[in-house]
């Protein structure tokens, strides 16, 4: 028996059909000479890491997959996916070996990273191929420019093929796209110079990756090879104006309880909130531990019945409540969306959301509790 999906009726309801509809989106505005790689790190961004990669490999939407830990690579590969997974980093030390007989394509932006992987292709006797990380600006991962041909050379002299070259934008959400000299223009610049030592010291490039989802959709230079997009892949982010795209995850819940208080009564920790009127409270049962920040208490909204009404008081770990004095026939349980589309057409999305407590969108998709079961719709054949 598994109590969380038979008994709770809060869930993180992911539309598997959007995020094929996304993935297209993307592909059709990129191009057809950019594969899309979808990033499924951090479980698919809240999404499920496992289901997001089956429903794009079904439905041939991406190529490919990108990764963060060598962990989520083998739960993908355990899965049946054997399309090609970018394990991006850092923390692949002490997973070589797993990486490797996973097939895994590693990334390399270090001396140390090299150094590891060295000695796994000495080891084992074999050549093994990856992709060199250069930092052009974003100033965390990667290689210096000046140094890309050198560590490539030392690839070569220890089995490894640099078959793929990347970098990552530090402000391609953000930089105006027709600005030739904007940071992101500025990266692009320092990567073909990295680009072009590299190929001159021999390495046998094949693959040339830089977008990230605002890169890939925003400046149609960064292309190159293949894009590497992961809230786009989710419907959130920056898009281009009048660009096809559907936030893919809900919040979903119910009316547990309806009360009836008087004018003046306070509700929840501290006493924040007293009703100036006679009113009707609905009790949600989801709270900060769920994945509803405590920080967006006094600002957050929900959708009951086609409408918009505030949460009220300071949101508990594992409570709500939700004023519907003003929403006529509420009965226990009615479905209240927290985020994402609602009847009567009212949307949530992940940015108001976010803005309700400080957060990214990146941060309420990934930051939805496991505890909250998440269950699966719109999964094309």
């Amino acid at each position: 028996m598994h109590a969380s999906t038979m008994i709770r009726r809060t869930r993180v309801e992911v539309d598997l059909g959007a995020i094929v509809g996304n993935a297209r989106s993307v592909r059709t505005l990129t191009g057809q000479r950019a594969e899309v790689f979808a990033v499924v790190k951090a479980d698919g961004y809240g999404h499920g890491a496992v289901a997001v990669a089956q429903a794009l490999t079904r439905a041939k939407a991406a190529s490919g997959f990108a990764v963060s830990l060598v962990e989520e690579g083998v739960t993908l590969r355990e899965a049946g996916i054997t399309a090609p997974v970018l394990v991006m980093g850092p923390s692949q030390h002490g997973g070589e070996d797993e990486m490797v007989m996973a097939g895994l394509t590693p990334v390399i932006g270090s001396t140390e990273d090299l150094d590891a992987i060295a000695a796994i292709a000495q080891r084992r006797q074999r050549s093994i191929e990856a992709h060199l990380k250069v930092d052009t600006g974003m100033g965390r991962l990667g290689v210096a420019v000046e140094s890309a041909a050198e560590l490539a050379v030392m690839a070569a002299n220890n089995g490894i093929q640099i078959v793929g070259l990347m970098t990552h934008f530090a402000c391609a959400d953000s930089d105006d796209p027709v600005d030739p000299q904007s940071m992101t223009r500025e990266q692009l610049a320092r990567f073909a110079e990295a680009d072009r030592a590299v190929v001159a010291a021999g390495a046998p490039v094949r693959t040339r990756h830089a977008a990230n989802s605002s890169g890939a959709l925003l400046f149609p230079e960064a292309r190159f090879d293949l894009v590497r997009t992961g809230i786009a892949i989710y419907g959130n982010g920056r898009w281009p104006d009048g660009a096809e795209r559907t936030q893919a995850m809900r919040l979903v819940s119910e009316v547990a309880q309806l009360r009836a208080i008087t004018a003046g009564t306070s509700i929840g920790y501290g006493a924040s909130w007293r009703a100036s009127r006679d009113s009707t409270v609905a009790v949600l049962p989801l709270g900060y531990a769920d994945g509803l920040p405590r920080r967006a208490s006094g600002r957050a909204e929900v959708a009951i019945r086609g409408k918009r009404v505030p949460l009220v008081g300071r949101i508990s770990m594992d409570i709500a409540i939700a004023d519907v004095t003003d929403v006529p026939g509420v009965n226990v349980g009615d479905p209240v969306v927290l985020l994402g589309r609602a009847a009567g057409g009212v949307m949530i999305t992940a940015a108001e959301y976010g803005d309700w407590s400080g957060l990214s969108e990146y941060e309420v998709t990934c930051g939805m509790s496991k505890r909250v079961p998440r269950t699966y719709v719109g999964d094309p054949p």
